[in-house]
């Protein structure tokens, strides 16, 4: 384990109050993994509410009231370009406004979608852009959001369920490594699709 995933690791053990020991934690390979390994160690109490089912209905509220859409209209399998009306940077600072919470950063092809979605040197790729947030649906932003302001909205005391947990950790990553929440998936492998080391 290189020093990046020490700290990961350590500000996991911090956060929930729990230990893993040394050989658990050469096991674990995915960010599912991790999440799978820290659920053993927690309680959950499914009568607190849900996290997710609140901030959906928030995000509904939102999306009603100012951008004219009906609730019926909004689930969690809507895209986030199908709701917002006019100027995309405007309407996501409402929205951070509104929600009093941190939202996914906006990518510069969600700012202008004609940008090359690789660069590239002597025709060489070098980097490729972040994706646009703005593919994504309600249900995905409702992740992100939980992901990013964990710290505020998931007492680790008081988790709901598994996904509380995941929401958890992928924060700390994103927190730790400087990657964007919605760029970080379950499926990812850490060391090789994240470069913690």
């Amino acid at each position: 384990m290189g020093l990046d995933s020490v700290e990961i690791l350590v500000r996991v053990e911090e956060y929930f109050g729990i230990s893993i020991q040394a050989r658990e934690a050469e096991r674990i390979l995915t960010v599912q993994e991790f999440a799978d390994c820290v659920f053993t160690k927690v309680t959950v109490n499914p009568t607190q509410k849900c996290k997710s089912q609140m901030l959906f209905y928030k995000l509904r509220t939102y999306f009603a009231d100012n951008q004219g859409f009906s609730k019926e209209r909004i689930r969690p399998d809507s895209k986030i370009k199908d709701l917002i009306a006019g100027d995309l940077k405007t309407a996501w600072t409402e929205l951070e406004k509104y929600l009093k919470l941190g939202l996914p950063t906006l990518s510069d092809l969600d700012i202008n979608p004609t940008k090359e979605k690789e660069i590239k040197i002597f025709g060489v790729k070098v980097w490729a852009r972040k994706s646009p947030v703005k593919i994504g649906t309600i249900g995905d932003l409702v992740n992100w959001t939980l992901a990013k302001n964990y710290d505020t909205l998931i007492d680790p005391k008081r988790l709901f369920d598994k996904a509380d947990v995941e929401k958890v950790i992928i924060g700390i990553i994103s927190d730790s490594m400087a990657i964007p929440v919605d760029e970080i998936k379950l499926e990812h492998r850490i060391s090789y699709d994240l470069g913690v080391d």
